[in-house]
């Protein structure tokens, strides 16, 4: 695992996870999303942020997800342009090697957008990789 730096703890869909603060622009208060015109596979709708419509990812369409959505608390704006609705914000951590237990995504549904799992505490943790996320989108797009 390539250092991290600064990690975000949050939760979504029930699942605890982390993110890279540089991945991040920002991390926002929740706002009303609004809806599409049609479907698009893995977007809930849009916000506005800073003057610009963002997609805000849907949880539910990444691979293994049963979880019901729960009230969103925050938006967590990726600088590739895509907003992860966040029920949860728990801290942030100094990643790296020495700090954290990293192991390979294994059989995790969420693997193709892993950079790995870090153990904190408890169970392995993903750590949320947002090229490979994105370019998850863009495939699931590209196959309508």
């Amino acid at each position: 695992m390539p250092d991290q730096g600064i990690l975000l703890l949050a939760r979504a869909v029930s699942r605890d996870l982390l993110l890279a603060a540089s991945d991040l622009v920002e991390v926002l208060p929740a706002g009303p999303i609004a809806p599409l015109p049609g479907p698009l596979p893995g977007i809930a709708g849009v916000i506005l942020h800073q003057g610009e419509f963002l997609p805000v990812l849907d949880w539910a369409a990444l691979p293994g997800e049963t979880a019901p959505a729960r009230p969103t608390v925050a938006m967590a704006i990726l600088k590739r342009r895509l907003a992860l609705p966040l029920e949860f914000l728990s801290g942030a951590l100094e990643g790296g090697r020495e700090n954290l237990k990293v192991e390979p995504p294994g059989a995790d549904p969420w693997a193709p957008f892993m950079v790995c799992a870090c153990v904190v505490e408890g169970p392995p943790l993903p750590l949320l990789d947002s090229d490979k996320l994105i370019d998850w989108l863009h495939q699931r797009r590209a196959g309508r």
